[in-house]
Parts: structure tokens; C-alpha cells; sequence
């Protein structure tokens, strides 16, 4: 097995894996990677790894080159687990074939569905075939991360995967609903659901996070707007330029902050959705759920939250005032315009990932500019 030739190939930051990995494939893999980012190793076709490997694998680690490895065999994921590594570097193993004989589907947003087993114990998300297979693992990997950060969120489970579908199995948490579904319920507790998502977003925006381990969000914008072929040079070198004067900090950020990756039981609030989870400065959090809270369309916004955009500026400003401890007309103001330009950043991402709308460009020269 240790003679198994080993290959790689890369774009961009997912790198794909084949035969035996060994100490001189691990250096290959070392100079091909940059400290930043977090790469994506994909073992699918690993037969095997040796010690020589696994000792560059935390090598890199403690040169700030961070991996995220998936689909890993049970075997080699053994040796892993034997060495203490993958305390240290996230494995994902192979996905298992899905059989739904044993659940029963209860809910569906825009990229998955969701379906509770029959025994009451367990659900499980299954994602729609836009959703790249590597997100599901990613998805895995953060939950099991976060949770030993002292953060709720629920246990995860089993990877699986069928007829291009992957799907993710999670602790079911019984009563279970999302805050903002809460608030279309029960609309005279707007206010109360508000503050109470200010707070978690402040506790969270405080914790110390796992450098080693996940992105800083700086840099997943930095490279958005590095591809984005809607702007001038001039004006991705001002939005580099914005970049660069945004504090470091090494802080959690969700990465898809908004009411509805929260869900409550009543006695306990907990963050799901975590595939986006990272690390900086919080205004970057802030400006996505800005974007989201008053910058979206009506339908969208109906879509997300089962809220119009009336609906939620009164829960921006509620949020706003309790985030940000202010309380008059003028300094929620002053909140709103030093928010914006984060707003216009993500909605920079969002425009070059899935296509500009129209008034995005506008609002970001506006904003960003």
C-alpha cells in the first residue's frame, strides 16, 4: 500500500487526494498552500497515510496553514484518531449511504429539507443538489467544533449521502422554532425576540475562537472581491483598501448571522447553520444581517423569515439599540451608517458568487466608495 503512487490536484482552495500519502506528498501539499485559509483536503481516493504525513499535517498547523479534511476512509481516519491528531486538524469521514425508510419529512427551506426520525431521537437535513457535497462536511466539522467552545448548538451526527443529495444528522431538539418563526407566531413578542438575539449575537461576538481551525472572514471577503469582474481596479482597490483598515480580531463570527439560525426550546437558545462560521471583526456579521434585515427585497424577505420588511426594521432597530446600548433617533442613525459599508461588502459577495441584482452595484459605490 505504502508504494501506491500519490497525486493531488487543486482549484483553489479544495484539493483532491489520490493513493498513498506519504511524507513526501505532505511536502508537495505544504508548498502548494498558503497561512490564511482554510483549505479543503479531499481523502476520497486516500488509501493510506504514514506518520511522516500526519507529522507535516501539524507542521502546517503550527505554520498557520489550516485544513479541513473530508471524506475520509475509516481506516485512515483510525490512524487519526490513534495518533491524537485529529483532536488537533477536523476529519470528516466517508458519507454513509442514506436510507429514509426511517424518517419522516417535516419542514423544507430553499436548499434542503428536513426530516425526524421515527424514533424521536434524531432529524436529519438533506441538502438539495446545488449545495456542493464539501459544504455538508464543512457543516459537520464547524457543529462538532463549536460546541467545544462552550457555544449551543445542537449535537451532530452521521454524514450521509445518496443520488447526489448529501445529508447531515443532527440531535432533534424537541419544540424547536427558529426566532423569527417565533415572532411571525407570536407578534406581540417582536421586541423581547429581538433582544434576545442581540444578546446571543454579543455573547458570541466575545468568544474566543479556534484560529487554527477556521477562516477569518476578512479574507473570505477579500477574496470575493478580488473575483468580482463587476469592479474597476480603482474600485477593488478601494475595497481592498476598506479591508485593510478593518480591525483584526480573533473573536467568533456565525458567517450567517440572522433570526432564523437561531432556534429556541423555550429554556434554551441555540445557533444552527454553521457551515459559514469563522472568525474577525463583528461588524462583518453585523453588515450581513443588516443586508438581510433591511436591504432585502419584500419576497425574500417573506421567504427567509415569514416577515415583511416592515416587520424586520422594527427588529433591526430593536436589535441595533440593545447591540449597540444606544437609545435615541440620532444614534441609532449613526449605528446604521457605520454599519452600511459592511452591508455593501456582503451584498459585493453576494452579487459575484450568484449575480448582481439590480440596484446592488449602486448601493455598494454608494456605501463601499
Amino acid at each position: 500500500m505504502g508504494n501506491q503512487t500519490f497525486s493531488f490536484t487543486q482549484n483553489g482552495t479544495n484539493l483532491s487526494l489520490s493513493g498513498f500519502l506519504n511524507g513526501e506528498g505532505m511536502q508537495k501539499i505544504e508548498n502548494s498552500v498558503e497561512p490564511g485559509n482554510v483549505y479543503v483536503l479531499d481523502f476520497d481516493n486516500v488509501t493510506g497515510i504514514n506518520f511522516a504525513a500526519l507529522r507535516g499535517l501539524l507542521r502546517c498547523r503550527e505554520a498557520g496553514k489550516r485544513f479541513l479534511i473530508i471524506n475520509v476512509s475509516d481506516a485512515v481516519a483510525e490512524k487519526f484518531e490513534d495518533t491524537g491528531v485529529s483532536s488537533l486538524i477536523s476529519i470528516c469521514r466517508k458519507a454513509k449511504p442514506l436510507d429514509m425508510s426511517q424518517y419522516v419529512e417535516f419542514g423544507a427551506s430553499f436548499l434542503s429539507k428536513a426530516y425526524n426520525s421515527k424514533d424521536g431521537d434524531a432529524m436529519i437535513k438533506v441538502y438539495g443538489t446545488r449545495v456542493p457535497k464539501v459544504i455538508t462536511a464543512q457543516e459537520k466539522a464547524v457543529a462538532k467544533a463549536v460546541l467545544l467552545f462552550g457555544l449551543p448548538t445542537p449535537l451532530v451526527g452521521t454524514l450521509y449521502e445518496d443520488d447526489g443529495h448529501s445529508a447531515l444528522e443532527f440531535e432533534r431538539i424537541e419544540g424547536k422554532r427558529s426566532f423569527s418563526r417565533i415572532v411571525y407566531d407570536e407578534p406581540e413578542r417582536l421586541e423581547e425576540m429581538s433582544v434576545r438575539f442581540a444578546r446571543m449575537c454579543k455573547k458570541l461576538h466575545s468568544t474566543p475562537c479556534d484560529t487554527n481551525m477556521f477562516n477569518n472572514r476578512k479574507t473570505f471577503y477579500r477574496n470575493a472581491v478580488n473575483s468580482c469582474k463587476e469592479l474597476s481596479e480603482s474600485e477593488r482597490a478601494v475595497a481592498n483598501a476598506f479591508l485593510d483598515n478593518i480591525p483584526d480580531a480573533t473573536t467568533c463570527l456565525h458567517g450567517d448571522m440572522q433570526m432564523s439560525n437561531v432556534i429556541t426550546t423555550g429554556k434554551e437558545d441555540m445557533w444552527i447553520d454553521l457551515s459559514d462560521f469563522g472568525y474577525g471583526y463583528p461588524m462583518l456579521d453585523l453588515g450581513m444581517w443588516y443586508f438581510l434585515a433591511i436591504l432585502n427585497t419584500e419576497q425574500k424577505s417573506i421567504d427567509l423569515f415569514h416577515l415583511g420588511l416592515a416587520d424586520m426594521r422594527r427588529i433591526w432597530d430593536t436589535f441595533a439599540k440593545e447591540y449597540f446600548g444606544v437609545s435615541t433617533a440620532e444614534e441609532l442613525e449613526e449605528v446604521n451608517r457605520k454599519v452600511e459599508p459592511f452591508a455593501a461588502l456582503h451584498m459585493l459577495y453576494l452579487g459575484s458568487t450568484y449575480g448582481f441584482e439590480p440596484g446592488m452595484i449602486d448601493y455598494i459605490r454608494a456605501k463601499l466608495f
